[in-house]
């Protein structure tokens, strides 16, 4: 069995609930920390291809995953062309997302009245410069914005392929489309996180409506016109452990539920990275459909194990930045603990608990030990 057939088993074994030879390894590393890795300028990797792949393929030879170890999906030439404020180039070349806020309090009944026409024509203006002109002009600018796009997916797609034949990489679970938990989605690009916490108290009845009216919006974003098998969809759940449990029982919780449940019903799994410290939330994630696949970033993993790992698939909680304090043995006795805790029934993965953008958080070689044990030792 060659390395892609092997990986890719062990992967279908994990999704379809049945314990496979050992554990699989998602990691994520983005290109900011590729270009640290290569020694590579990331403002020239950003708009050179050649230089991008060099920098890829340093973080898939020094660090062993069973899947596509990269994730690059901010290409500035899109937001650049947008006039984009929601997504900015750092002095570094680091793609970063500052709080905005597009959406004013008087936008809410125009919103819950008709949130896709009043995204368009009042809200999409405010976050990209490039629409806010005439009709015509902010058509030339999306089309141009969208081909760009396309482009550099399909120049990342070609190197995906190739490294896919050198290191026998399987699909991971970024293999899909992308959508966010209504209330996130109005906060995060909308309303922004200051403002929202604000409504929550102030004005919970006109939140709680308005996040209803996104539900279709986010399950349009998250379906393709047609359904491959496998399908997956990613989710980052941001704002809900910063809510009071009320809070997020009332406005947080059910429209998200609601999504996951009817992507079930079609077959598309959800891949949800539970940012920050979910523990508290444990019970609820723990109702979420069979199969449901989780990234924690912090947490109890032990409790949650017990809570869900014999109805959804986890991964998630090893820091990467430790191995700039701890010895080696110390990051390999944190790493035998957490296999440990995940490993027992299946539906477990190895994965960090957030991607590694900077290069320079982390020990190399410290970490590069840390993948290869997993490698080796991980076996069921």
């Amino acid at each position: 069995m060659s390395t892609i057939e092997e990986n890719v088993k062990i992967r279908e074994d994990l999704l379809d609930g049945k314990i496979p030879k050992r554990v699989f390894k998602q990691l994520t590393f983005t290109l900011e920390a590729a270009c640290g890795l290569a020694g590579i300028d990331l403002k020239r990797a950003h708009y050179d291809v050649e230089l991008r792949n060099k920098a890829m393929h340093a973080v898939c030879e020094t660090f062993r995953s069973d899947s596509f170890p990269i994730e690059n999906i901010r290409f500035p030439e899109v937001y650049q062309t947008l006039r984009a404020k929601n997504w900015v180039m750092s002095s570094t070349g680091a793609m970063q997302h500052p709080e905005i806020e597009s959406f004013a309090a008087e936008d809410y009944e125009d919103y819950i009245r008709d949130p896709y026409t009043t995204l368009v024509e009042k809200i999409l203006p405010k976050i990209y410069g490039a629409l806010a002109g005439d009709r015509t002009t902010a058509y030339l600018s999306l089309l141009k914005a969208y081909s760009l796009r396309q482009q550099a997916f399909g120049m990342l797609g070609a190197f995906e392929a190739e490294a896919t034949q050198e290191f026998g990489y399987a699909p991971g679970f970024f293999v899909g489309g992308l959508a966010e938990a209504p209330f996130d989605f109005l906060a995060d690009q909308l309303r922004g996180f200051k403002a929202t916490t604000i409504d929550v108290r102030r004005i919970p009845d006109t939140v709680e409506r308005a996040v209803e009216a996104t539900f279709p919006l986010m399950m349009k974003l998250a379906l393709p016109r047609v359904i491959p098998k496998r399908y997956i969809v990613f989710m980052p759940l941001h704002l809900a452990p910063y809510l009071r449990e009320k809070d997020f029982a009332r406005l947080w919780w059910p429209t998200f539920e609601r999504v996951v449940v009817e992507l079930h019903k079609l077959g598309i799994a959800a891949f949800l990275f539970a940012e920050v410290d979910w523990t508290r939330y444990a019970d609820y994630l723990a109702k979420l459909p069979v199969g449901t696949i989780i990234k924690f970033e912090y947490g109890d993993a032990k409790l949650i194990k017990e809570k869900m790992g014999d109805r959804h698939i986890i991964g998630g909680f090893f820091d990467p930045t430790v191995t700039l304090t701890r010895s080696l043995d110390e990051c390999l006795d944190d790493v035998k603990r957490l296999l440990d805790i995940g490993m027992p029934g299946g539906r477990f993965y190895f994965a960090f608990n957030k991607h590694v953008i900077d290069i320079n958080s982390v020990d190399v070689k410290k970490l590069q030990a840390v993948c290869e044990y997993v490698h080796e030792n991980a076996y069921y």
